[in-house]
């Protein structure tokens, strides 16, 4: 026969008590572009919509974009015809939207599927 330890705990389970300035701080940890309000919380030790909740209480609506831009585009022969591709294939357009993601698409996309694809993709 074997004895084995074991710990019972009985009580109520303390909350963690946030200051004003410790709320503010995580808060703004999740206006950064780089990060999601799923990392943060997950850093913290957090729920998720605890964290959602503080950022209504700040009045943040949305994330802060950045201003957008325009990107340097670098435009160059492809070497398509000697390899035996079709023109219809080389017509792609590759878009790079950060995070390691890309989107390519032929030259018959529909543009308002692409803008919403965009959307989901910056998490508008």
């Amino acid at each position: 026969m074997s004895i084995h330890q074991l710990e019972l705990r009985t009580g109520t389970v303390r909350r963690r008590k946030f200051t004003h300035a410790a709320k503010e701080a995580i808060v703004s940890e999740t206006l950064s572009v780089e990060t999601t309000v799923m990392d943060v919380a997950r850093r913290h030790d957090l729920d998720r919509s605890l964290v959602y909740r503080w950022r209504r209480e700040f009045g943040v609506k949305e994330r802060v974009e950045e201003p957008r831009a325009f990107v340097p585009v670098k435009v160059q022969q492809a070497p398509d015809a000697a390899i035996g591709i079709p023109a219809a294939a080389s017509s792609a357009i590759e878009i790079h939207v950060g995070r390691g993601r890309l989107v390519r698409v032929n030259r018959d996309f529909d543009a308002s599927t692409l803008s919403r694809v965009l959307d989901v993709l910056e998490g508008r």
